[in-house]
């Protein structure tokens, strides 16, 4: 009986060093697909982020920086900066301390690479 104990007890210690150590998170993502309310720092990247414009010429991008994602992201006070246009390309940059992005009609979004620094050899 002693040792179905102790073969139970590694079982479950063995188990538990399993679950324990987690999957590790992905990265944020440097690119947004589809339509939708991403977390900065978590589902995207902060930076400078760039669309084409309305994937929907009949219709206009509706894009959003969000202090707070609560509800339907309509509340004027969670919204640090915004737009509704039909003119493309777009250019909009996402701060760290933004709680989230969401976008609407847009397109597909793409970071934008930082411009190189330095002289450049000059």
């Amino acid at each position: 009986m002693r040792a179905g104990t102790f073969l139970i007890a590694g079982a479950m210690l063995s188990a538990a060093t399993v679950l324990g150590s987690g999957i590790a998170a992905a990265e944020p993502a440097d690119s947004i697909p589809h339509d939708g309310v991403y977390r900065v720092g978590v589902d995207i990247r902060p930076g400078t982020w760039e669309s084409p414009g309305p994937a929907d010429p009949a219709g206009s991008c509706d894009w959003r920086r969000l202090r707070l994602i609560e509800g339907d992201n309509t509340n004027m006070s969670y919204i640090i900066e915004n737009n509704y246009t039909k003119l493309g390309p777009i250019r909009v940059t996402v701060e760290p301390t933004d709680a989230g992005f969401k976008t609407e009609n847009c397109g597909p979004w793409r970071m934008v690479p930082p411009a190189p620094t330095g002289s450049a050899g000059l």
